[in-house]
């Protein structure tokens, strides 16, 4: 892990107020019911960090996983209680590098944290997926492709994500599969990486 822990540098909270939120989906991502389908997400413990007001926290509470929501922002903590009210379901506000879980997670769904945050607060957030995530875990993480700098969303170039995710801590798939075309007019690019 890092010495320095750095904050998250942006007002989510008022990007959620104001309707700036690019990144975000109006439903479930086609990635994710991929995964759902093909069994790469098996129910069990899993985490959401930086879950926005995505669907797929009430779609894994229903579907039997354990899920755990962390966000900073007041309005998505609040969303995300609302949809999973009776629900098998943790939900935390708090800061991604302030936050520590009690144990670790068997599966971590990355849908918009990665692209979210700024580029130079990547590596520490990487460290930490690693150590929410159980060694033989999953990271179902998207990967925003932008082609161009600025956000967010900020592109995550994947021989820079090969790099972060790096094949000594990370098992990549032999091949990836297509990515996935974003409402914004963007790309995702789908991965699952299993923590050694």
């Amino acid at each position: 892990m890092s010495e320095a822990i750095p904050t998250q540098a942006i007002d989510w909270e008022a990007r959620f107020g104001g309707g700036t939120t690019p990144w975000e989906r109006p439903a479930e991502n086609p990635a994710f019911l991929a995964w759902r389908a093909s069994a790469v997400l098996m129910p069990g413990r899993i985490l959401v960090p930086g879950a926005g007001r995505s669907a797929e926290p009430a779609a894994l509470a229903a579907a039997g996983f354990a899920v755990t929501v962390v966000d900073g922002a007041p309005s998505a903590v609040a969303y995300q209680r609302r949809r999973l009210a009776g629900q098998p379901a943790d939900i935390f506000e708090a800061d991604l590098f302030d936050w520590q879980p009690a144990q670790q997670f068997d599966a971590i769904y990355d849908q918009t944290c990665l692209c979210a945050l700024p580029p130079p607060i990547w590596r520490p957030y990487a460290e930490r997926l690693e150590a929410w995530l159980r060694p033989g875990g999953v990271l179902a993480i998207l990967f925003m492709q932008t082609g161009h700098d600025g956000g967010p969303p900020f592109h995550c170039d994947l021989a820079k994500m090969r790099g972060l995710f790096a094949q000594e801590r990370w098992a990549w798939p032999e091949a990836l599969p297509t990515p996935v075309a974003h409402p914004n007019g963007l790309f995702e690019q789908p991965a699952v990486l299993r923590r050694l």
